[in-house]
């Protein structure tokens, strides 16, 4: 399985967004446990989550709050997206 993840640092903090599916958005729990996971494999990285439409547009984040601001503040399409194997 693959997973699209940007590093973004804005002003003073580095943190990664990964790419989920809307049913892991649509379920807090889900969401919250998939954060913990990813910043467990990240070293402790801030950890954003976001949805996207058929065009790549961003529809959802999850996340700490100053994380989504940032990211409002960002165009989709001027993050560095990757694609990375999850295992």
């Amino acid at each position: 399985m693959q997973i699209q993840q940007a590093l973004i640092t804005d002003q003073d903090i580095s943190f990664m967004v990964i790419a989920v599916p809307k049913p892991v958005m649509d379920d807090r729990s889900k969401a919250a446990h998939t954060v913990q996971l990813l910043q467990a494999r990240l070293a402790g990285l801030p950890v954003a989550l976001v949805t996207r439409d058929e065009h790549g547009v961003p529809t959802a984040y999850y996340g700490r709050s100053d994380l989504a601001v940032r990211l409002l503040r960002r165009q989709s399409t001027a993050m560095p997206w990757n694609d990375i194997p999850l295992r």
